[in-house]
């Protein structure tokens, strides 16, 4: 007899207007893909904007997180649209979806990266950004990267951060998102290599649960150009994933973690469900599902179960 695991989900969800999946378009191109059968059709809903498809089987063969990794990548050849994004998630986080949704700050759950934005007062943003850049794509320790860039801040007046702040915008859908997840009674937070005095002032606006990230060191009225305290590593996110998680009394298995860099490998593998929001190379292929495109909210969609 065939050991039957918890149900699994496929879901798919696209932007109106940019593609039409039909429900029998989906379900023959699961059936096709996993080889698995069902009895139930797909479900199709539209809302804020997005359409999403999404097929339960009850019952199925246990499998592994590469298993769903490969259906998913082959689902996404299959349907072939740019603005696309398709997840098989399995167990309690088909069933019941997430439990706790943590994403990584500049370039994901904001639009900037805060550190070129205050550079750029300080006359240093192209040398900034290709650091930046260099870090998000893997090629340099994270940590001496952060430590290069904000000395080149030394001397700015700690009043940039208040002109940047102005300038400092959430991504697109970032506030349905987290209203969605709020809504089913998920926990929300975000842990960043970024700065607390740019994170936590929009954070606390729209009521998040969790807020981690860097702090300017200042003396004087000015950036010393040093961080105050440790450095928000790769390990500082997946430790924060992994305690947050402990706090709130649940497995890993019902989180889901989203980023965009290098540095987010490692809680993106932690988590359940590891996403790659607009990501480098390196977080594209080691991730579970990938966005595409600038809307938050379609990872509500992709993962709430109704």
């Amino acid at each position: 007899m065939t050991e039957l695991s918890l149900p699994l989900r496929f879901t798919c969800v696209w932007e109106k207007d940019t593609a039409d999946i039909a429900p029998e378009t989906f379900l023959s191109t699961v059936l096709h893909v996993t080889g698995l059968n069902s009895a139930a059709p797909p479900v199709r809903s539209s809302s804020e904007g997005l359409n999403r498809v999404s097929l339960k089987i009850p019952a199925a063969p246990s499998t592994s997180r590469e298993q769903r990794a490969a259906w998913t990548r082959a689902i996404e050849i299959e349907l072939d649209s740019p603005q696309l994004a398709v997840a098989v998630t399995s167990g309690e986080m088909a069933l019941r979806g997430p439990a706790l949704v943590v994403l990584d700050g500049d370039s994901t759950l904001f639009t900037g990266e805060g550190i070129d934005m205050v550079a750029a007062h300080a006359g240093t943003q192209a040398e900034v950004a290709a650091i930046t850049a260099a870090a998000m794509r893997g090629e340099l320790d994270f940590s001496q990267s952060l430590r290069r860039r904000m000395g080149t801040l030394r001397g700015l007046s700690v009043s940039v951060l208040d002109q940047v702040r102005q300038d400092y915008h959430f991504s697109p859908g970032a506030t349905q998102m987290v209203s969605a997840f709020h809504n089913h009674g998920v926990k929300v937070g975000v842990v960043s290599g970024g700065f607390m005095e740019l994170v936590e002032p929009p954070a606390t606006q729209i009521g998040l649960d969790f807020v981690k990230a860097n702090r300017f060191e200042v003396a004087n009225g000015q950036l010393t150009g040093a961080p105050e305290g440790d450095i928000v590593t790769a390990e500082t996110k997946e430790t924060c994933l992994r305690s947050w998680a402990a706090e709130l009394g649940i497995g890993l298995n019902r989180c889901v973690a989203m980023g965009d860099g290098a540095n987010d490998l490692k809680m993106v593998g932690a988590a359940g469900l590891g996403v790659a929001y607009q990501a480098k190379p390196a977080l594209q292929a080691a991730a579970d599902v990938r966005l595409s495109w600038s809307n938050l909210a379609v990872l509500a969609t992709l993962t709430l179960p109704n």
